[in-house]
């Protein structure tokens, strides 16, 4: 492990997902002065830097989490977000709070303290989440959301489950980096393939974007985060483009807030 002299009054998140790990170096400001990612199956080669505090979402599981342990033994304060029923003026309404995920937690506060309005909270990875937050008396709730594949994984799953779509989906095996144009009307198996999928996503915004406009009488921001962001916002239609908003590493942010509350709270 390598860890670089970096100013030790500063924080450090880390985000773990289910495919990748990110991580961002913050000054007191909440200004992101470095950051970073790598594969999960590459998490042992990762360098971070020093800092007096490490905050980390982890939802890849004990192994990888046993990975990182070893990777942070020098530091000296670490926490490793559980999910809570309320922090940072958003209230949890899961039904099991500790259940959430806590990179949609992260990215709930994030979209709060970055909006402080009615907000559709998407992190558009592997999985996507789409998670709904009302706003009252200057306070946040989130009410729920869903969780479906991705815009990659639903193409994938499609292809190793039917006998007819192995080779249309194939490109993604071959460079999934490379998006393919949503067509209206697709005409060759492989636009079918990306254009339902993005559409799927897309219509679940949409959905979830009409019930929050019912239940908090306004439109909501739509807040999109993750590695399929910008794809998914350009195929947004009518009102909901001009409410949407792309943050990067929005899972980061909202762990520098989480610490910037639980740094504010001690005596």
């Amino acid at each position: 492990m390598v860890i670089s002299s970096l100013n030790t009054a500063q924080f450090l998140a880390i985000d773990i997902g289910n495919t990748r790990s990110k991580w961002a170096l913050f000054d007191a400001s909440g200004t992101m002065l470095k950051h970073g990612a790598c594969l999960n199956t590459a998490l042992t080669t990762l360098i971070l830097p020093k800092a007096s505090r490490v905050l980390v979402s982890n939802v890849a599981g004990n192994i990888i989490k046993a990975q990182l342990e070893t990777l942070l033994m020098d530091y000296s304060q670490i926490n490793w977000l559980i999910t809570p029923s309320a922090a940072c003026d958003v209230i949890n309404r899961y039904t099991l709070p500790s259940s959430l995920g806590s990179d949609r937690w992260a990215a709930l506060i994030a979209a709060w303290h970055i909006k402080q309005t009615p907000c559709v909270v998407v992190n558009a990875g592997t999985a996507v989440t789409i998670d709904a937050l009302t706003s009252n008396n200057h306070q946040a709730a989130f009410i729920g959301g869903l969780i479906l594949p991705g815009l990659n994984l639903m193409q994938q799953s499609l292809g190793q489950a039917t006998a007819q779509l192995p080779v249309a989906a194939s490109w993604l095996a071959e460079g999934a980096s490379t998006p393919r144009h949503k067509v209206v009307f697709p005409k060759d198996t492989a636009d079918a393939l990306y254009t339902g999928a993005l559409q799927a996503i897309t219509g679940a915004i949409a959905s979830m974007s009409h019930a929050l406009h019912g239940e908090c009488k306004q439109l909501p921001a739509i807040i999109i985060s993750g590695g399929n962001a910008q794809q998914i916002k350009d195929s947004l239609m009518g009102e909901m483009i001009e409410q949407a908003l792309i943050v990067d590493n929005l899972v980061l942010h909202g762990l520098y807030w989480i610490d910037h509350f639980m740094q504010s709270e001690q005596p």
